[in-house]
């Protein structure tokens, strides 16, 4: 009988754990959804490409010859890094599925954007130099494709996540983010 028991709890502790993690999913997408239909709502300012930044964050922007590149600085060091050009590539690619936790491609403003998040303890080509002492993994990869499947031409975005705050935040932000307001 404690041998029943026993397995009962686990697979309660089990069935909990996963309901937590749709509960989260769920809560994002609602965030991000009731953020793109609200444009006014919780915005401190318009950065590049119509990217709606969230209170408390701003856009510093650097010239280059053959891209665009800025970088989303906010709370607690928290950095958003953006490079867009002919020749960028799919950042989130999905050809390296098997390291990723999850992967999406979805239609935002007509174009096939592509999400990807690094597994945790995974160490990649992203992870930042300047990591805030975090351990490797669990970075945000985001795909804009600007010029079809097959095209270099594209927006990438890049986030080192330290919690589900910063990853709602990141989402929020990078889904306002329309090609069509700026050239890349």
């Amino acid at each position: 009988m404690a041998t029943k028991k026993t397995r009962t709890a686990k697979s309660e502790v089990r069935a909990t754990g996963l309901e937590r993690r749709f509960m989260m999913r769920n809560v994002l997408v609602r965030s991000v959804l009731l953020f793109v239909l609200s444009p006014g709502l919780g915005v401190a300012q318009s950065g590049f490409g119509g990217i709606h930044l969230l209170e408390g964050y701003s856009v510093v922007r650097v010239s280059t010859i053959d891209a665009a590149i800025c970088t989303i600085g906010g709370k607690s060091g928290f950095k958003i890094y953006f490079e867009a050009g002919p020749n960028e590539g799919s950042w989130a690619d999905p050809g390296e599925l098997g390291r990723y936790s999850w992967f999406r491609q979805r239609k935002i403003h007509g174009l096939e954007v592509r999400y990807a998040l690094v597994r945790p303890g995974l160490k990649t080509q992203w992870e930042l130099h300047r990591s805030r002492g975090l351990p490797p993994g669990n970075i945000l990869l985001v795909t804009f494709l600007l010029g079809g499947n097959k095209s270099d031409h594209t927006a990438n975005f890049c986030a080192k996540i330290a919690s589900l705050d910063e990853l709602a935040d990141a989402l929020l932000m990078i889904a306002t983010f329309d090609p069509s307001k700026e050239s890349f």
